[in-house]
């Protein structure tokens, strides 16, 4: 009879296990799943940047993202609450002592502009030898990765481009030509910085 017992509890004891090796396996089966329910890939909202934008910068912040001294920045009259201009000395003097300009704010586009000059502009740079744009351009994936910031060195602009919205963001400093006394190396001096405030505002506005 003891026999007949202890066989019955070690039947009992392997059927606990076997149930509990189920749920175990249950368990490591469906946790993946709830993982990858919650990726997400969108666009982070710049809507203060191009929708909204005021200007919000100070030229204390302008100095430390450009590297210039504080004291060779003005803030000029603007009659855009969507705009901001700045004097910029160091650059070329300028027609009548007028320094450089430079002009930031949003500008009209549409969606499906800026997803056509996006996709435009990247093809164009893979099938150019070394990656490298005629006219002085480039096109480059800002450091949020999911704005691209186009350079337009020859015309003095910058273009932050994000095809969710309907306009671009422009920043302006004006052609070698168009700045008396600017020479070659200011031009591409101030393009590089430029660029760094470019990725600067994408950053500072993405939410």
């Amino acid at each position: 009879m003891c026999k007949y017992i202890s066989l019955i509890v070690i039947l009992l004891l392997v059927a606990c296990n076997s149930e509990t090796k189920k749920d175990t396996n249950k368990t490591v089966k469906t946790e993946p799943k709830k993982e990858a329910a919650t990726q997400s890939t969108s666009s982070a909202d710049y809507s203060s940047l191009f929708d909204n934008y005021s200007c919000d910068i100070s030229i204390t912040q302008l100095a430390k993202v450009l590297q210039i001294p504080a004291s060779d920045i003005t803030l000029k009259e603007n009659h855009s609450s969507e705009h901001c201009v700045f004097e910029l000395k160091g650059f070329g003097k300028g027609y009548e002592n007028t320094n450089t300009k430079l002009r930031l704010g949003p500008s009209f586009s549409t969606k499906k502009q800026n997803k056509k000059v996006i996709t435009k502009s990247l093809k164009e740079k893979q099938e150019m030898p070394n990656g490298k744009m005629v006219a002085g351009r480039d096109i480059l994936l800002a450091d949020t990765g999911d704005c691209y910031i186009m350079l337009q060195s020859l015309h003095g602009r910058v273009l932050i481009l994000n095809e969710n919205y309907k306009r671009l963001y422009m920043i302006s400093y004006g052609s070698k030509a168009s700045v008396k006394g600017r020479t070659k190396e200011d031009q591409e001096e101030l393009s590089k910085k430029v660029k760094d405030l470019a990725n600067y505002l994408v950053s500072k506005h993405k939410k």
